[in-house]
């Protein structure tokens, strides 16, 4: 399995001691760190991330301006709002929104995969042969 990549947005000074201890325990992810919504975009223009963790304790972080601003940068990108949760909700949290891409994108291939014809051997129905 490839290691994810997370975005946590978070200003350390004010950080809740439940985040720090999910980010402390957590393992087998890339994170990368931006302490204001300004300087998480410019990491979002710079690099592709699977997930960006908004830390929606700290006012001073735009937590709608980042909603708005990042799918547009990456369409796949996942938010998930951190609202002074336990470390296990985090991770609960966390583990539900890429659950939740994965059955996306397996619908889709679903819907691509049932939009062909049933019939065995058959030519697609704009075909010069």
């Amino acid at each position: 399995m490839n290691k994810k990549n997370i975005l946590v947005v978070t200003n350390p000074e004010l950080m809740n001691d439940e985040l720090l201890a999910w980010i402390s325990t957590t393992k087998n992810v890339d994170m990368t760190f931006a302490e204001a919504h300004e300087q998480a975009i410019e990491l979002a223009h710079q690099q592709l991330f699977d997930l960006v963790l908004i830390d929606t304790t700290d006012e001073n972080i735009n937590a709608k301006k980042l909603k708005v601003v990042l799918p547009i940068l990456n369409a796949e990108v996942l938010l998930v709002r951190y609202n002074g949760e336990s470390m296990e909700q985090v991770e609960t949290k966390i583990k539900e929104a890429f659950d939740f891409r994965t059955r996306l994108r397996m619908k889709r291939l679903l819907i691509l995969d049932s939009s062909g014809s049933n019939k065995r051997n058959s030519l697609p129905p704009f075909s010069d042969n």
